[in-house]
């Protein structure tokens, strides 16, 4: 399976509230799907499972591949769940199948052959039944005797005896999304999800407060991708880039995200002990775990006036949070402002439109996006802005999503000098279908719907966001401001100094 290497990414959502069909009976081909969830894509995890980027480096060519989609082919793991099938915590069925099967159809930004299906289908099932140890040496010819829509009940006609169901049924919709060729397009557990909507949407958790990612130019070592300022993490003086070889005296080697982020978070007092490496020398630090709030929105002001918002995701509250960051800075005599989007993987798209909102004219056009059908959509501010101080957005190359529709919108209309370094380039639109209402805990299905594109029509898929004002700097450095020569660039353009 493709994946994107974005590190622990928070997905980026816009949230209208409605659900998809009901799968409790097949659907047919005449029915519609009813409006759903929409999300532009997953950003950075809080101690979460999902899946990081290998932290591009600064080379041109290597921000060029990441840019123009060409990622690693990455293998599911489905270890853990043949152990402990309960572990999917729901029952993957036929009529599931079809509802995938037929928003794929109906709903993808493209139309994708039939052939091209069944061959993801084949790819993932080849890949979960030799995990599962089970022969299946007729398993293409198997497939291609039948339609995609009919996989699901073929797979579980030879195979449903040997390995567990649901399982199977899981593999055979992870393998009709790989068919898609679309890194965005995923079936979501409810434990993903579960993980994605704490984050967005300002849960509290006991924790150390710090993002972490497996490293694949490093073995897959549990790596910490940055610890957040003032938490605990940040306070015992853990940095980005630490590779964590043990927690509590067990080591981290083959350990998932999943179970990294479980023996990590504990109750709220209660010490961890992290065996970190850093430039070849291994130290024990412990930290005590505190109440973590997953706040999207910080702020301080700099030597010469020069306010600094950073904002980490694009979550449910991020319209308010911003509003009244840039309203305490303005009274506190700010001069010029600093929206500092580094490392943001996403957030709802409804935020977007609200941070651009504090700076634009009220019904300035925000993104616009253009669907399978060639049907244009456009989203714009719905009050009136305009913080009347200089500014400077700050991206780099793991700013994605929401993040490069503010930043492209601040710059096409003017209103932001965009500083640092090439954003990620993530410009399409998915819908997220809630596949299950009878359920207690159903499987989400994220599904890219459309492209997005800035108000000046910059294509932001595979091509991302150019800054104005192009600063280098190794990701580790981000926050700290010794060393954060984009900060301090920024500070500079605006009159300030972070001294």
């Amino acid at each position: 399976m493709k994946r994107l290497n974005l590190a622990a990414a928070l997905l980026a959502f816009g949230l209208w509230g409605c659900s998809a069909p009901s799968p409790i009976r097949p659907v047919s081909a005449e029915e519609a799907p009813k409006p759903a969830v929409k999300i532009t894509l997953p950003g950075h995890a809080l101690e979460s499972a999902f899946q990081l980027a290998e932290e591009a480096k600064p080379e041109e060519k290597k921000r060029k591949k990441a840019r123009n989609g060409d990622v690693e082919d990455v293998k599911r793991s489905y270890t853990e769940l043949i152990k402990d099938p309960k572990k999917l915590e729901f029952t993957a069925t036929d009529d599931l199948y079809r509802n995938i099967y037929f928003h794929a159809r109906q709903s993808f930004v493209a139309d994708v052959p039939e052939a091209q299906l069944t061959a993801g289908i084949t790819k993932e099932l080849d890949n979960f039944l030799t995990q599962a140890k089970v022969e299946h040496t007729n398993l293409k010819e198997a497939l291609e005797a039948v339609k995609p829509v009919d996989a699901f009940n073929k797979a579980q006609a030879l195979y449903g005896d040997k390995v567990d169901k649901s399982l199977l049924g899981y593999a055979t919709m992870n393998g009709l999304l790989e068919g898609l060729k679309d890194n965005y397009s995923v079936l979501m557990t409810p434990a993903e999800w579960g993980k994605m909507d704490e984050q967005l949407n300002s849960r509290t958790f006991g924790g150390i407060g710090v993002y972490i990612e497996l490293d694949r130019e490093g073995g897959n070592q549990l790596t910490i991708f940055e610890p957040i300022e003032g938490t605990p993490a940040y306070n015992a003086g853990l940095l980005s880039g630490d590779k964590v070889l043990k927690i509590d005296g067990k080591t981290t080697a083959g350990v998932t995200l999943d179970v990294a982020q479980t023996m990590i978070r504990g109750e709220e007092g209660t010490p961890v002990v992290l065996t970190v490496e850093r430039d070849k020398e291994v130290k024990d630090y412990t930290v005590v775990r505190g109440k973590i709030h997953t706040i999207t929105v910080t702020q301080r002001m700099f030597p010469g006036n020069v306010g600094y918002i950073r904002l980490r995701a694009f979550g449910q509250d991020t319209g308010s949070e911003i509003a009244q960051a840039i309203s305490k800075l303005k009274a506190a005599g700010a001069k010029g402002l600093i929206l500092d989007l580094r490392n943001n993987g996403g957030g709802y798209i409804d935020a977007s439109v609200d941070v651009v909102g504090e700076f634009a004219p009220n019904n300035s056009l925000v993104v616009y996006t253009i669907d399978r059908t060639g049907k244009r959509k456009e989203y714009r501010s719905h009050h009136e802005g305009g913080i009347g101080i200089p500014a400077v957005v700050m991206i780099n190359e793991y700013s994605a999503s929401a993040s490069e529709i503010t930043a492209g919108a601040l710059r096409d209309h003017k209103l932001a000098t965009v500083v640092g370094d090439h954003s990620f380039g993530k410009g399409s639109v998915q819908q997220l279908y809630n596949l299950d209402l009878t359920a207690q805990k159903s499987p989400k299905l994220k599904l890219t719907i459309a492209r997005f594109y800035t108000p000046g029509g910059s294509v932001i898929d595979r091509q991302g966001i150019e800054p104005q004002v192009m600063v280098d700097m190794e990701t580790r450095y981000v926050g700290k401001v010794d060393k954060d020569v984009q900060l301090q660039k920024a500070v500079e353009l605006l009159g300030g100094s972070v001294k």
